[in-house]
């Protein structure tokens, strides 16, 4: 047996609750080890004080008290019913706080406007040449439109990557 299996069996080899083939093997233990044999002691002599403490003795009406005052609580409502109020009505039922619901309402009304009033982003280029939401008069503003249309094969390195490996020839 380990110092630490006799940890989680020393109480019950303190109250005669193990069997006579783990008492032995416990005891063994004990008997070779000075550390566990202390610690053994040491909760045997707090059990002794524990045993001598006197027990608390409640008063002579200390029942009837209480089932008098049982009588008085009331009932708790069940798991059920509770979850329903709580959980489920409480979000249905209207706010009772109108400055709640009037910031709720501006918010709400703040959003809507930006979303009207902001302006469209513009899409991926699209396989025609032009951009997904680019109109007629939007077309002025990119006088270099082919080349924002070959944006893909800029933003792919590895055959600029393939010319700098290369040995660049000197002219004579």
């Amino acid at each position: 047996m380990t110092c630490n299996g006799l940890e989680s069996r020393a109480m019950e080899y303190l109250d005669g609750k193990l069997a006579a083939v783990e008492r032995s093997v416990v005891e063994a233990h004990l008997a070779g080890c000075a550390a566990c044999r202390r610690r053994v002691q040491s909760l045997s002599s707090v059990m002794g004080l524990l045993d001598e403490w006197p027990g608390i003795q409640p008063s002579p009406f200390f029942g009837t008290r209480l089932a008098a005052r049982l009588k008085e609580e009331p009932a708790s409502p069940g798991w059920w019913q509770t979850f329903w109020q709580e959980g489920i009505a409480s979000p249905l039922r209207p706010s009772p706080q109108p400055v709640f619901a009037l910031a709720l309402a501006v918010v709400m009304a703040v959003g809507a406007v930006v979303l009207q009033y902001s302006p469209a982003p513009l899409g991926p280029p699209q396989p025609g040449g032009t951009f997904a939401s680019a109109s007629a008069d939007e077309l002025p503003l990119y006088p270099d439109l082919p080349l924002l249309e070959d944006y893909e094969v800029l933003r792919n390195f590895e055959a600029l990557q393939v010319l700098s490996n290369t040995q660049q020839v000197v002219p004579r």
